[in-house]
């Protein structure tokens, strides 16, 4: 298991993100976007394991996470998409992916990219540094924290309940009372201070 990890590692430290500028921005059609993802990404992932596949593509793509493709060719803007799927889409759903995805107000998808690169690096290389771990459940259960976490980030914020509605009869019988020197409330046993 050892060994293991220290090839895992090695191939960490040794991952580089494309660059934007590297990024084809003529078009490509699915079979090359295909390839072109896998090449970029086959580092991360065990021998054998299918990256993509135009399914998975054509998916994204309905599903909004990335953009639709002109006249059929994917742009750089669509392959930066397919690039930070790649890696996100080992830890969150579809509807977190376009969370994630979506670059924050004022800030183009160019420089969305650029830091999610940066940010895959420099986490990649520091757990390429932290391995070995003692275990597979040690792995397990620091992923599934970091899971936890991130579901907790992109929860939405609990719809306002809305307000009660007031309570006619009750309404009925305090206005009764209060001409008798009573309340709603005096009558369930609160005196009134």
């Amino acid at each position: 298991m050892q060994d293991r990890q220290a090839l895992f590692a090695s191939r960490l430290e040794a991952f580089v993100p494309v660059a934007w500028d590297q990024i084809p921005d003529f078009g490509l059609y699915m079979d090359q976007v295909i390839t072109f993802v896998e090449r970029q990404c086959k580092g991360l992932f065990m021998e054998g394991e299918r990256v993509f596949t135009p399914a998975m593509v054509n998916n994204y793509v309905k599903f909004g996470l990335v953009g639709r493709p002109e006249g059929k060719k994917y742009g750089r803007e669509q392959l930066a998409q397919l690039l930070m799927i790649c890696v996100l889409k080992q830890a969150a759903s579809a509807e977190g992916l376009k969370t994630l995805l979506k670059p924050p107000e004022g800030e183009t998808l160019q420089t969305h990219y650029q830091h999610f690169c940066s940010t895959e690096t420099k986490l990649f290389s520091a757990l390429g540094e932290a391995l070995p771990f003692p275990s597979p459940m040690t792995c397990a259960v620091q992923g599934a924290a970091y899971l936890f976490l991130l579901n907790a980030l992109l929860a939405k914020e609990p719809e306002p309940k809305p307000e009660d509605k007031p309570d006619t009869k009750k309404d009925a019988s305090t206005d009764r009372n209060a001409g008798a020197g009573k309340t709603g409330e005096a009558e369930n046993g609160k005196a009134k201070r």
